[in-house]
């Protein structure tokens, strides 16, 4: 893959970390211009960094109105689910154990050089930027990026993200601008992200491809 390069986001050069809470009975908080509203999971501190936070911010920024074309209306249908008042106790107890399942995914992936993310016209409801939900495959991607990517330069390994359901050129174009950017904003070397994706049992019998990275 040929990428053009650009000066990596440098910590001198991050914004200041500004933390502001806001009234909300999931007791919200809003972190370099990411809110998240689910309840409080052991350890999700350790994932949601503050600087991860700002990295997820600067992709949704970025990327977010493209994603939110590729499929406006689940994304649209997601964002306006809301559960019967007779069941609201249990879907809290459901969204408990599924905000801390995803922590916990983070966590145990801290050594790990393989990630499959969720679709990115999926959306995340529980991270949320100017009222707007996260792509739950940006929020899967960026975390695990931010937290693994350099680790594992230095053992002199490489990232792969396993692309799965992908459904247009225009999906696939977004992730691999997504992983350039991602390179450039926290400073790894072009071409250092490996996508992987799958054929069908149609195609060359099936089976994993490595996808090259278009230059930007």
């Amino acid at each position: 893959m040929n990428a053009q390069t650009s000066t990596a986001l440098k910590p001198s050069t991050r914004p200041e970390t500004h933390v502001e809470r806001i009234a909300d009975p999931g007791n919200a908080i809003t972190i370099n211009g990411i809110t998240l509203t689910a309840a409080r999971a052991p350890r999700q501190n350790e994932v949601f960094t503050a600087d991860a936070l700002s990295f997820l911010s600067s992709l949704h920024r970025e990327f977010g109105e493209r994603i939110a074309a590729l499929d406006p209306t689940q994304l649209q249908q997601e964002r306006n689910f809301a559960p019967s008042p007779a069941g609201q106790q249990e879907r809290a107890l459901e969204e408990e154990a599924s905000w801390k399942a995803l922590v916990d995914r983070h966590l145990a992936q801290s050594d790990c050089a393989f990630a499959t993310p969720r679709r990115l016209t999926r959306s995340e409801d529980r991270i949320f930027s100017q009222g707007q939900p996260l792509s739950a495959g940006l929020v899967d991607f960026g975390l695990h990026i931010h937290r693994c990517a350099r680790r594992l330069v230095a053992e002199k390994r490489a990232p792969f993200i396993s692309l799965l359901g992908l459904e247009s050129e225009e999906e696939l174009e977004i992730w691999q601008e997504m992983f350039v950017r991602a390179e450039e904003l926290i400073g790894l070397p072009a071409g250092t992200i490996r996508a992987i994706t799958f054929s069908s049992a149609e195609d060359d019998g099936g089976g994993a491809i490595l996808v090259e990275k278009r230059p930007r």
